[in-house]
């Protein structure tokens, strides 16, 4: 029985993928260079997102970029809703008892704004923000809280979560709600595929 579920946040709960490209394609008219199509930037967009601008912006400085994107993206904060059945989900694991955790590399200041204002802070027990690479931080989060692994899942919509999830050995949940497309996440082989929030939360 899956007890304890850790989340990602952008494309997974919140709908911020039209506001992530646009303030990329801002960065990219910044430096002169062409913008992205949809398609083409989920295609191409990875986590950790350091190694998408090393490969299409490389003279760009990591300070230069993060000051470039916090500048493009406050526009854009309030217009960020919730996925459908994104609060359902959050609201039946607080009705069931599961213990709820958010794993995300959304940024701090970013993550608060956008969760006060939509009111979903309380259901988690703990929100662990600004993660570069989240592989590096679900083992960490597994024994801080005591977590057994063949009782957890970890559900996001990026190659990297399924990724993330067998580095934890907890069950990969892959959504496709945000940023990868479904053929790139099928050729990581997810152990379950869920078309959103609402198929997840009738699975458990």
């Amino acid at each position: 029985m899956i007890r304890n579920v850790i989340l990602d946040w952008s494309g997974t709960l919140a709908d911020d993928l039209s506001a992530v490209l646009r303030a990329t394609n801002a960065i990219f008219r910044e430096f002169g260079k062409k913008e992205f199509a949809l398609d083409e930037f989920r295609r191409h967009f990875r986590l950790p997102y350091s190694g998408f601008y090393a490969e299409f912006l490389p003279e760009a400085s990591s300070e230069g970029l993060t000051a470039l994107y916090e500048r493009f993206f406050l526009a854009l904060q309030d217009e960020i809703p919730l996925l459908p059945g994104a609060r359902e989900f959050l609201e039946y694991c607080q009705e069931t008892g599961r213990r709820t955790f958010l794993l995300s590399t959304i940024k701090a200041s970013h993550f608060d704004q956008q969760a006060d204002r939509l009111g979903v802070k309380p259901f988690f027990e703990h929100c662990y923000v600004e993660i570069m690479d989240k592989r590096e931080k679900i083992r960490e989060i597994l024994a801080t809280h005591g977590l057994d692994p063949r009782e957890t899942l970890f559900a996001g919509d990026m190659v990297h979560d399924i990724e993330t999830a067998r580095h934890g050995g907890v069950l990969d949940v892959a959504l496709l709600t945000g940023f990868d497309p479904a053929d790139k996440l099928l050729d990581a082989h997810p152990t379950v595929v869920m078309r959103d929030m609402a198929a997840l939360r009738w699975m458990l």
